[in-house]
């Protein structure tokens, strides 16, 4: 019994206390660090790859496709792992200050500026969509071609990535498993979802902001990715290691941890996580569009506003700042999309007063399908961003600046339902098999949503470049270099290339909001129901374990 009292006496009994502002401030450092980093690789790394590594854009989407296969087995054994973990500050919670360097180190890898095109070339074959429909009515036949890709480059580009995937996920997936750990009750815990991803969202915006223009003020691009990076990886970093000493673990975790085999037939026998797993699968596609913000920014708004007058007037008035596309407009696109993330996840609370989380997934999804959809008939036949007459494409761009504010708020919402509606399934697996699997159920969640990512990434890269995209970019570079590059060049031969790339950034978010929807008419769940059932369970668990602990204290006494 001496044993016994020892062990009890080093776990947290279940708090019901409603979380304290400092907790949910000090959470939200969590979701800021992990979101600069997101928002790092999704909106710069396929440029860096594509366009300065010299691996193309099928060779960047390839790149993540090749490294999921490591991913289907990081995920589940970091959840594994989560879950057999006990320490006295937790079992989600030391992860936070053990990893975070490595993960630094494994972002600022990927942007290290290598270069291996001594080692040899391989040719990656693919549909050349543009010219194969050209050949329509004149004896129809399919036109391959070829894309380059630097051997050395392409082989560095995985192994980098499978080195930041592996530190990342060994911090994302506790901090995953942390919503249910740090907040046990619901309602407390959708608001401090909420509130923290609101304050975390700037890092969505941080990065659009300021990561591009410390990029182009090198002379050398390639080294611009990379200071840019270092101060990316830090500014993370020092959040998430902080945010370790302001939380706490509130609910009691058995000393015994559970096999993983047990795990997997306790997640896979629960309907609702099948239906989940297939919601967070098809997630993926909703907000994959944005990885393609930079390219619309750099090639699509290309000419519309006369940005090298503008560079000469701030030189006449003593202004060494050198403006483009890209280093403005992807600001301005990032910003719109960032007040709208936070604004979504703000309201959420609220709207969840109305209704469930179940139906304010569905609705939400088929309601910001069809705008995004509104929105690419907008400005592809209303207001044609790509219209000769400067006046209308400028009026195209901001419809769509517009626009995009209220077509992403699908992103934000999601974040916090899906997160508080996989929080809930934690709770009800734990009623009914006795068991805390955090760590199995999120890196499932994180598993599928990765997977969804790297094969629907594949697939729109490749799509995009079999329109042309390879040929057009190293084409426009040397033009735009030469300072010769106008915006009739692009309008008159590259017509193909702009329009799917616009298609990834608002039909591809449709198709992913109507997919992600579907699953859900499967999940069963009442939450009132739940709310008294699983407040009666921590209640019955905490009596058992004070009881526990006052026979152990007695004994040891006696």
């Amino acid at each position: 019994m001496k044993v016994l009292a020892k062990k009890a006496g080093a776990k947290k009994r279940i708090d019901l206390k409603n979380a304290t502002t400092r907790e949910i401030l000090s959470f939200s450092l969590l979701p800021f660090g992990l979101l600069t980093i997101v928002n790092v690789i999704g909106n710069a790394l396929n440029v860096y790859l594509a366009d300065y590594l010299g691996i193309g854009m099928v060779g960047a989407g390839l790149v993540l496709s090749v490294t999921k296969v490591w991913d289907a087995i990081n995920d589940p054994m970091m959840g594994m792992i989560v879950d057999k973990t006990r320490t006295k500050w937790g079992k989600c919670r030391p992860y936070l200050i053990w990893m975070v360097i490595p993960m630094m180190v494994g972002t600022i890898l990927l942007f290290a500026p290598v270069d291996f095109t001594n080692s040899g070339t391989f040719a990656i074959s693919q549909v050349d969509i543009a010219s194969t429909i050209a050949t329509i009515g004149d004896n129809f036949h399919i036109i391959r071609t070829n894309e380059e890709v630097s051997t050395g480059n392409f082989w560095y580009a995985v192994a980098a990535y499978l080195v930041f995937y592996t530190f990342y996920t060994a911090i994302d997936i506790p901090y995953q498993g942390l919503n249910p750990l740090v907040f046990p009750e619901s309602h407390t815990r959708v608001k401090a979802i909420s509130i923290s991803n609101i304050f975390g969202s700037i890092g969505t915006i941080l990065p659009s902001i300021v990561f591009f223009p410390i990029v182009y003020a090198f002379d050398d691009p390639r080294k611009g990715f990379f200071v840019a990076s270092i101060v990316f990886a830090v500014l993370a970093g020092i959040p998430i290691a902080i945010s370790f000493f302001g939380i706490k673990e509130k609910v009691y975790i058995e000393s015994e941890p559970i096999k993983y085999r047990e795990t997997l037939k306790i997640i896979f026998k629960n309907k609702n996580m099948r239906a989940l797993i297939w919601a967070a699968f098809f997630a993926s596609i909703t907000n994959l569009g944005a990885m393609f913000l930079m390219f619309f920014a750099k090639w699509n708004c290309y000419g519309i506003f006369n940005f090298p007058a503008l560079n000469v007037w701030l030189a006449d008035h003593h202004l060494s700042i050198t403006l483009t596309e890209e280093g403005l407009l992807f600001p301005i696109l990032s910003i719109s999309s960032g007040i709208s993330y936070m604004l979504s996840m703000a309201i959420v609370p609220w709207l969840l007063k109305k209704m469930d989380k179940k139906t304010l997934w569905i609705r939400m999804s088929f309601i910001c399908a069809i705008a995004n959809i509104v929105v690419w008939g907008l400005c592809m036949f209303v207001f044609p961003y790509t219209s000769a007459d400067l006046t209308t494409a400028r009026i195209g761009f901001v419809v769509y600046c517009l626009c995009r504010f209220f077509t992403n708020f699908p992103v934000g919402m999601s974040v916090v339902l899906l997160t508080a509606i996989f929080s809930d399934t934690v709770d009800v697996i734990e009623m009914e098999s006795g068991k805390r699997l955090e760590g199995a159920v999120f890196s499932f969640r994180s598993l599928v949503n990765k997977i969804g990512i790297a094969l629907f990434n594949l697939v729109v890269m490749a799509v995009v470049n079999a329109f042309g995209y390879s040929t057009m970019s190293t084409e426009l570079n040397a033009l735009k270099d030469a300072g010769t590059l106008t915006r009739d060049m692009l309008l008159n031969n590259h017509m193909p290339v702009l329009n799917a790339i616009f298609f990834m950034l608002t039909v591809l978010g449709s198709i992913g909001l109507v997919l992600q929807a579907l699953p859900m008419f499967k999940y069963k769940f009442n939450e009132a129901e739940y709310e008294d059932k699983i407040r009666a369970f921590r209640e019955e668990k905490e009596a058992r374990l004070q009881a526990e602990l006052d026979a152990a204290i007695a004994q040891k006494q006696a």
